[in-house]
């Protein structure tokens, strides 16, 4: 008889046993359904960010560009940004488009307009940066071509400057960039180089006049 209260107190302790790791199992279950609903609600979250962003981005950079290509090529060629995930990564397709159609403007597109849209690019990432809404551009324009093109570049110049609020340095010394210029500028100066002699030896003094 004795037997069987040792087998039948055995067996209750057994069962207490696996009730408290039953408990325990449904204690940390709940709370890894809680952390799981957490994460979820985290990374809903966060997608809703960044496609907002993603949203932000694309209208921002495909304003910039389609006003510079716009003003160069009237009603011609189109810019957008189509955002994918590629390798578990978030990648942005800059695509070109001519009369509705996808080109390739590295093959198939000249006259300036890689280069205009180079430049636009590169003004549109600067403005997302918290940095100074100063930037000095050198020769900006000396690629674009044909040359009559250019005065219209230095024109997408001045929009962008007004439409980002953006001040532009520009450094040029091409005469004809130089009267294009003039058309656009708030302020000319003009740097030239003497032969000055000093204690004796010759040197190169630049001077700065205010046109």
């Amino acid at each position: 008889m004795r037997k069987y209260k040792n087998l039948i107190s055995e067996a209750k302790g057994k069962v207490s046993l696996l009730n408290k790791q039953k408990y325990e199992t449904e204690i940390e279950l709940e709370s890894n359904n809680k952390k799981i609903l957490s994460l979820e609600k985290a990374q809903i979250f966060i997608q809703q960010v960044a496609k907002a962003t993603q949203e932000q981005l694309k209208f921002h950079v495909e304003d910039v560009v389609n006003l510079a290509i716009n003003t160069l090529f009237p009603n011609e060629y189109t810019f957008s940004i189509e955002f994918s995930i590629k390798y578990g990564k978030t990648t942005a397709d800059l695509i070109f488009e001519k009369n509705g159609f996808p080109v390739d403007i590295l093959k198939s597109a000249g006259g300036g307009l890689v280069d205009i849209a180079s430049l636009a690019l590169r003004i549109a990432m600067w403005t997302l940066s918290k940095v100074d809404n100063v930037l000095i551009l050198d020769e900006p324009v000396s690629r674009i071509q044909p040359a009559a093109l250019q005065q219209q570049a230095w024109e997408v110049i001045k929009r962008l400057s007004n439409r980002l609020h953006l001040q532009f340095i520009v450094v040029s010394n091409s005469t004809n960039n130089g009267e294009a210029v003039h058309l656009i500028a708030d302020k000319e100066y003009f740097v030239k180089k003497n032969k000055t002699v000093i204690h004796g030896e010759e040197w190169d003094v630049s001077t700065v006049e205010e046109l």
